[in-house]
């Protein structure tokens, strides 16, 4: 997940079918305490188009939202943001890297993720409410677009139905919270808008994703990060196996289903497994060793 701070993602709270009561989970963490030292990292994250992180970008946004009543100070960070990531989408709706995935896949610059357009989708949607900017919902729908077209380079058919793209690899890694997280951007721009196609999307992705939640098992009661076909599975570290057990909490208030409550519970159990997470770690100190992280170009 590109740009998330080393924390505990808990569920925030949220009223579902209103994106403007809240955002799914905590990115409090991502811009601290004080919003002019995360005004000043913002500037610094859009200093450099060519290194700039959207993901980092629209987590900065989401975090100063969820920390809007606490200081007035908090509303520039939100705007600013939004302005952002509104100027830097291309015709088709897709925010581009100007640089080289740095780890695990190999991207070329100009690759685009579907983290970060659902997740730019889902500041666009809560900063247009808040700001009262209504034209802020026309650029979350461009902002989806590239995650409703099946001819998209972020969305791939499997057989259970389309899955989207935190990573555009050939084969494709079918990263597990990236994945999540561009479906809540359909969620709240079919919600705040009444889109038809964000709406479809958002549901048949939720149906993929409870068909294909089994590939994500692994031993012990733990989760796996992606299915790309490495040297060794990628099975994910303890805090992001925790953020699969938040994140499926989280859609399952939004979209109730079976999978979802029972895929949570029987993660938990390896959360709090001290032999499964000591597994879990040492399984990832070895992926890394075979997938050590590289310099981005």
């Amino acid at each position: 997940m590109s740009g998330l701070l080393r924390r505990p993602q808990l569920m925030a709270p949220f009223v579902a079918g209103d994106p403007t009561s809240g955002y799914y989970n905590d990115m409090t963490g991502v811009v601290g305490d004080d919003p002019a030292l995360a005004r000043s990292r913002l500037v610094a994250l859009t200093s450099d188009r060519r290194l700039a992180n959207p993901v980092s970008i629209a987590q900065h946004g989401l975090g100063a939202w969820q920390r809007r009543a606490d200081d007035p100070r908090w509303i520039d960070v939100v705007s600013s943001a939004a302005d952002w990531l509104c100027t830097e989408h291309d015709g088709e709706g897709l925010i581009r890297y100007g640089f080289g995935m740095p780890h695990t896949y190999k991207l070329n610059p100009g690759w685009a993720s579907a983290m970060a357009q659902g997740e730019a989708a889902s500041l666009l949607v809560r900063a247009a409410d808040l700001l009262r900017r209504p034209a802020l919902l026309d650029e979350a729908l461009a902002l989806v677009s590239p995650l409703v077209s099946t001819d998209s380079e972020l969305v791939t058919e499997a057989p259970e139905g389309p899955v989207l793209q935190e990573y555009p690899t050939s084969p494709p890694a079918h990263v597990l919270n990236g994945w999540i997280f561009a479906l809540w951007g359909l969620y709240d721009v079919g919600q705040a808008t009444g889109d038809v196609g964000a709406g479809v999307a958002f549901e048949m992705g939720k149906r993929a994703l409870s068909g294909r939640l089994r590939l994500y098992g692994t031993w012990w009661h733990w989760s796996r990060y992606d299915l790309f076909p490495h040297r060794l599975r990628h099975v994910t570290s303890p805090f992001y196996h925790h953020l699969h057990i938040e994140q499926l909490r989280a859609l399952d208030a939004l979209a109730p289903d079976p999978i979802f409550e029972s895929t949570t519970r029987l993660w938990e159990t390896g959360l709090r497994n001290p032999v499964g997470r000591t597994a879990a770690v040492g399984r990832k100190i070895a992926f890394r060793m075979l997938e050590p992280r590289r310099v981005a170009r």
